[in-house]
């Protein structure tokens, strides 16, 4: 907290940095390398820099300072100085990699990976959990957070207001007003879930829905849910945003809210055996596992 108050800042950074040090002590850790998954841990991370010179690896899943409430200014310049001076730093967004590859050569592009035998194996698992399981057929569905940043509720109004005879189940938090969507008789929000629970959900989508807002934030986002969708073998109707190109010939892709309407009867129309199998089959080998071999490989190649 307090990202905004620079005295304040440095008494946070402070706290954290004796923490952090307490527990690689009780750990045993005196050879770390630190990896950084937001910018301003890079302040804490530059503390520990002055007493040992150990390798940093910046993770840029996000344009971090599109985040709503964030100092813009302050967190640009922790970004720019991590994605220069670190020793490896990893994307996920191709955008984002190939200005990076300009900052500096020890990018790389990883993606984002996938529980694969958890999703593409529920089918196997007949647990169904009981506040879906009665919901009336076909059932679209979304899980993941619903929030101002990504998701476009005047979408969603459209879409569930065009196709009355269609459940749309959300399974996740909510973190903005929803009400213009929850007076609709087909919309059901059931909450946020363990993640244990999510393919149980997932494997009762008929389609599954990302309806993401077109901004800057979307743009450089390369969501996981994409490839969880996927390994469920579900169709997948989204929104344009540009890591699905990739993907495009396994998912419907929408540029206005017609579209998106009209994707969604396409995909309950088109759906069959084959296609479910032709999802699965392309993110089989983008386990988690394959991702952290990638990021071993080159750390072995960087810190010999």
């Amino acid at each position: 907290p307090f990202l905004r108050s620079e005295k304040r800042r440095a008494l946070n950074y402070r706290f954290v940095y004796h923490q952090v040090r307490f527990a690689m002590k009780i750990a045993g850790v005196s050879n770390p390398v630190f990896y950084i998954g937001c910018p301003p841990a890079y302040e804490v991370v530059r503390r520990f820099q002055r007493d040992m010179n150990r390798p940093v690896i910046y993770e840029r899943t996000d344009i971090f300072e599109e985040m709503p409430g964030v100092d813009r200014e302050y967190i640009s310049h922790l970004d720019k100085e991590m994605a220069a001076r670190s020793d490896l730093v990893l994307y996920v967004n191709r955008q984002l990699w190939k200005a990076g590859m300009d900052v500096n050569p020890r990018s790389l592009l990883v993606g984002h990976g996938v529980d694969y035998n958890k999703f593409s194996g529920v089918d196997r698992d007949k647990d169904i959990p009981g506040d879906i399981v009665n919901l009336p057929k076909p059932i679209v569905g979304f899980f993941g957070d619903i929030s101002e940043k990504t998701s476009d509720l005047a979408l969603l109004e459209h879409t569930v207001s065009s196709l009355p005879n269609i459940s749309f189940v959300f399974v996740g938090g909510v973190s903005t007003d929803i009400t213009r969507i929850k007076k609709y008789a087909n919309v059901y929000f059931l909450g946020r879930k363990p993640y244990d629970d999510i393919p149980r959900y997932g494997k009762m989508f008929d389609i599954a829905i990302m309806p993401w807002n077109q901004n800057k934030w979307i743009d450089f986002c390369n969501p996981v849910k994409t490839k969880e969708y996927l390994a469920l073998g579900v169709p997948v109707v989204t929104m344009y945003y540009p890591e699905i190109e990739p993907y495009s010939d396994v998912v419907y892709v929408a540029r206005d809210y017609e579209e998106f309407v009209s994707c969604i009867r396409r995909a309950a129309e088109e759906d069959d055996e084959e296609m479910r199998l032709k999802r699965r089959q392309r993110v089989e080998k983008e386990t988690w596992e394959c991702k952290v071999q990638m990021i071993m490989e080159n750390l072995d190649k960087d810190f010999d």
